[in-house]
């Protein structure tokens, strides 16, 4: 009931009260009926209990409506709820079949990619179009290193002995059956941050088995790889396996920062790169745990394919680091614009003689990396006298023997 009503049923019965005080005695004065005053007063009690009876009903009603009011909401959101969790359900269901789709999809690209690597090689070196192996040989080795992984640790055992006695057709055989077999191995060397010696990072390179339980060096094959034309497959197949173990990581709540060099021969490949960077757009969620290195002599030489291929990695979200320094003159805001976020450096080329053979005063080269907002990582530091060398200078990270040498990686964890 409004407050226009209340006041106006008031008024009414105080009127009614007004008037049987005064006018009820003068107008039946035989009945004497007392005092006005009294009857005036017991029309007021009247139109007062009236006026009680009339809006505890009109307000039980109006309770009555907004009871009914509320279980019809109820009712409503129940039957809200009700769809909501069906849809739920069958958005669940959907984005575990569309993961379980992904994760199958994920493989067979990847395979495809590292078959078609070897393909190429192959291709290349025999004039076929394809590799004669029999049927699910080559794509099921690769199928199987792309399998889970348990994060138990990145390292899995010491480093196997070198065949230092193999020749250039022993090494070129081993490379080889490497690359045919799928058996081309990931390592990995920690990258420490410096004073504490926290491993932050590791530096991936591989390794090519002997068959013996040794392996073949990359300052052994390196240079036969090249005159036989399987560097750049040798080099596709790191970036593919460090993308590998780095998605096995994020898939399990796991962070570890990766360096991925890159060869001036990869960097001249357009068909792998193209395929490479179609790859890594669907895997942009581990951007942040892989670093990518380029030597300097390739950044600095402006080719504009290789720049744009940079603005698509860097939009992706990857980082840059800038390898093999040997011209300190470089553009350090340049690189950063770029999204270059680390510059390497042998530490032989920061320490002074006697146990180096710095070029370049190293406190500047410090300076001009912090303004960019730059980290200065050094490269094989192997005594402990070289690392007391470089905390003078303040260096972000450092990299050696004397930090952890480099070991094979768990990609069956």
């Amino acid at each position: 009931m409004s407050l226009i009503r209340h006041v106006s049923l008031f008024l009414l019965y105080a009127a009614a009260a007004v008037a049987a005080a005064y006018a009820l005695p003068q107008s039946a004065p035989a009945l004497l009926l007392g005092p006005g005053l009294l009857w005036g007063a017991f029309v007021l009690l009247v139109g007062l209990a009236l006026h009680q009876m009339l809006a505890t009903r009109t307000a039980l009603r109006a309770a009555e409506a907004d009871r009914a009011d509320v279980a019809r909401t109820l009712r409503d959101q129940s039957r809200e709820l009700l769809r909501l969790r069906d849809e739920a359900d069958a958005m669940r269901e959907a984005l575990r079949e569309r993961q379980q789709d992904t994760g199958v999809s994920t493989v067979v690209a990847e395979v495809k990619l590292l078959q078609s690597l070897i393909e190429r090689l192959y291709a290349s070196r025999t004039g076929e179009s394809a590799i004669e192996a029999p049927a699910g040989e080559a794509a099921p080795a690769a199928a199987a290193q792309a399998g889970g992984v348990p994060v138990a640790a990145v390292i899995a055992r010491a480093p196997a002995p070198v065949r230092r006695d193999f020749d250039e057709r022993k090494i070129l055989a081993s490379v080889e059956a490497a690359l045919r077999d799928n058996r081309v191995e990931l390592w990995v060397q920690p990258v420490v941050s410096l004073p504490q010696r926290k491993r932050r990072f590791f530096e991936c390179y591989t390794r090519i088995p002997a068959g013996d339980g040794a392996m073949v060096l990359p300052e052994q094959y390196v240079g036969v790889a090249e005159r036989s034309g399987m560097i750049t497959a040798i080099d596709n197949i790191l970036l593919f396996r460090c993308i590998q173990i780095v998605r096995k990581l994020y898939d399990r709540n796991m962070s570890a920062g990766f360096f991925c060099n890159i060869s001036p021969r990869s960097l001249q490949d357009r068909e792998f790169f193209k395929q490479f960077i179609a790859l890594l757009a669907e895997h942009s969620a581990i951007a942040s745990s892989i670093v990518f290195e380029f030597p300097q002599a390739a950044v600095e030489r402006h080719d504009p394919d290789l720049e744009r291929d940079l603005e698509k990695l860097a939009a992706l979200g990857f980082r840059f680091s800038l390898d093999q320094v040997t011209d300190f003159e470089f553009d350090a805001i340049e690189l950063a614009r770029r999204n270059f976020r680390y510059i390497k450096v042998d530490a032989n080329r920061l320490i002074p003689p006697p146990l180096g053979i710095a070029e370049q005063d190293p406190e500047m080269v410090k300076r001009k990396l912090d303004v960019a907002g730059l980290d200065l990582i050094v490269e094989k530091v192997e005594t402990d006298a070289m690392l007391v060398e470089l905390l003078d200078l303040g260096i972000d990270y450092g990299q050696g023997y004397l930090f952890g040498e480099p070991r094979l990686s768990r990609l069956d964890f």
